[in-house]
C-alpha cells in the first residue's frame, strides 16, 4: 500500500479543487465517464458548505485510463475487513489516475469539453420588514409595536421568534459551453 499516494491525495481531498470537482459530478449529468478538469472557480467565502461556489468551469477529458484497485484481501488482517482504509485508498489510486490520464491528454492536444457550473446564495428572508417569523404567538407578535421597550418578560422567550437572515444556495446552471 502506498502511504505516500494517500498522504498527497488526503492533502488533495481538503482543497477548494476537490470540492469544486465534487459540486460538478453532482449536478453535472455530462460529467459521467469523464475525468473533471477545474480551470477556475470561486466559492462562497461566508458558507460553512464547501460545495457552495459562485462558478466553476473547466473541462471534461473522456476516461482512457482506468485505475487499477487492490485485492481486498490487502486490506484484511484477522479476518476483518479494513473498508475506511480500502475507501481511502480507492480514491487516491482514481484521483491519480484522472490527474495521469488528464496530463497526457493535454499533452496530446485532446480538446476537453468545456462546462461551467453556477451557483447563488441569498438571503430568504430579505425584503421581510417583520421583526418576528411568522409562526410567532400573537403576543410575542405584539411586542414590534415598540422595539426599544425590552422590560416585558416575554422578550426572552421572544427572541427565539426573530426573523433572521435565512441563506440559501441554489444551481443556476450546469451546462456544456
Amino acid at each position: 500500500m502506498d502511504d505516500e499516494l494517500l498522504k498527497k491525495y488526503r492533502k488533495y481531498a481538503s482543497t477548494t479543487e476537490a470540492f469544486a470537482v465534487l459540486l460538478v459530478k453532482k449536478h453535472l449529468a455530462e460529467a459521467k465517464g469523464h475525468w473533471v478538469d477545474v480551470g477556475d472557480c470561486e466559492r462562497y467565502e461566508m458558507s460553512e458548505d464547501n460545495l457552495h461556489f459562485r462558478f466553476v468551469t473547466g473541462g471534461l477529458y473522456k476516461r482512457r485510463i482506468q485505475p487499477k484497485y487492490p485485492a481486498k484481501s490487502a486490506f484484511t488482517v484477522n479476518g476483518v475487513f479494513d473498508e475506511r482504509r480500502y475507501y481511502f485508498m480507492a480514491r487516491a489510486i482514481t484521483w491519480e489516475a484522472a490527474h495521469k490520464d488528464i496530463e497526457q491528454q493535454k499533452s496530446k492536444k485532446v480538446k476537453a469539453k468545456s462546462f461551467k457550473v453556477a451557483g447563488i446564495s441569498y438571503d430568504k428572508n430579505r425584503g421581510n420588514n417583520n421583526f418576528f417569523r411568522s409562526d410567532a404567538p400573537a403576543e410575542i407578535k405584539a411586542l414590534a409595536k415598540n422595539l426599544s421597550d425590552r422590560t416585558d418578560p416575554l422578550w426572552d422567550k421572544a427572541m427565539d421568534y426573530v426573523n433572521e437572515p435565512e441563506f440559501v444556495y441554489k444551481i443556476k446552471q450546469a451546462c456544456l459551453v
